[in-house]
């Protein structure tokens, strides 16, 4: 049994369409085994890991994620022709590499990578963007059990954590956190222009610091240092001075399943089904951390 006083929190990182479907199978898996995540005390998004939140917060993972997998193959096909023609991965990576390069410290490289991402934007209109996430969502307003979603401020590069407290819609924080630099367009939010909040982390598990455990989902392995913030393993030493953490980091066949492209539709399936296996393989383990 859980202790009444103990607090806990699941993270759900970054990853793309991949990600979304991933993490939707793990869950699924772990719902499915008596898993009761939605009892967290907080959610935390970032990225994909914000359209799973909401999914989980407004108790639709399943519903999601049978939806996923019998996704039809022209309908994703012509979603990435038409959605992600101009973006690059290599492109990406120079934009970040560019800027990594120059003075001062992760805030002000995060900084020179909203600039670039600014310049970077094409393809669908920002309006356009945000009617794709809200379309995603189960519901236009924020759940009633906390949710926390991060994205990174353009202009100034500072991190932001929105929540219902925020007095932002949904929809626009999510679409924020989902923005990859160079795919789609940065969202304006007060004024500023904001993009993904996985760079700064792919996971910023360091903001469900104070909860007692902390279930972690990650959809790979990261570098142990980043010149934009902290990375998972520095993230996780940081939490387990004070939280039990549980991570779920997606093992070879479900990095297979992402791909080497993972905004892409057609990774949807293959990736929904191998976090749908992997979430079965550690449900056991994860229901005697939960306290299930």
């Amino acid at each position: 049994m859980t202790n009444k006083h103990e607090t806990r929190a699941v993270v759900l990182g970054g990853g793309g369409v991949a990600g979304i479907a991933w993490e939707m199978g793990v869950l699924a898996a772990l719902l499915e085994h008596g898993i009761e995540l939605n009892d967290a005390d907080l959610v935390v998004g970032t990225s994909a890991g914000s359209v799973v939140g909401a999914a989980l917060r407004f108790g639709v993972v399943r519903q999601v994620l049978a939806a996923q997998l019998r996704e039809d193959d022209s309908a994703e096909t012509a979603m990435e022709q038409g959605e992600l023609a101009h973006f690059s991965t290599d492109g990406f990576l120079n934009m970040m590499a560019d800027a990594a390069r120059g003075p001062g410290g992760e805030q002000e490289a995060r900084a020179r990578l909203g600039a670039l991402a600014r310049a970077a934007a094409k393809g669908l209109s920002e309006d356009a963007w945000v009617r794709t996430i809200r379309s995603l969502l189960p519901q236009p307003t924020w759940p009633p059990k906390l949710l926390k979603v991060t994205a990174v401020n353009a202009d100034d590069g500072a991190f932001t954590v929105f929540d219902a407290s925020s007095g932002v819609e949904l929809a626009l924080a999510v679409a924020a956190s989902c923005t990859v630099p160079g795919a789609w367009p940065p969202v304006s939010i007060n004024g500023h222009p904001y993009m993904d909040g996985g760079m700064r982390s792919a996971v910023n598990a360091d903001v469900a610091t104070g909860c007692d455990k902390g279930l972690v989902l990650s959809c790979g392995p990261e570098a142990p240092e980043s010149p934009f913030g902290p990375t998972l393993p520095q993230s996780m030493e940081h939490l387990s001075g004070r939280a039990g953490t549980f991570l779920i980091e997606a093992n070879e066949a479900s990095l297979a399943a992402f791909g080497t492209n993972m905004l892409l539709e057609s990774t949807r399936r293959p990736s929904a089904a191998a976090g749908l296996e992997q979430g079965k393989a550690v449900a056991d383990a994860v229901k005697h951390f939960w306290g299930a």
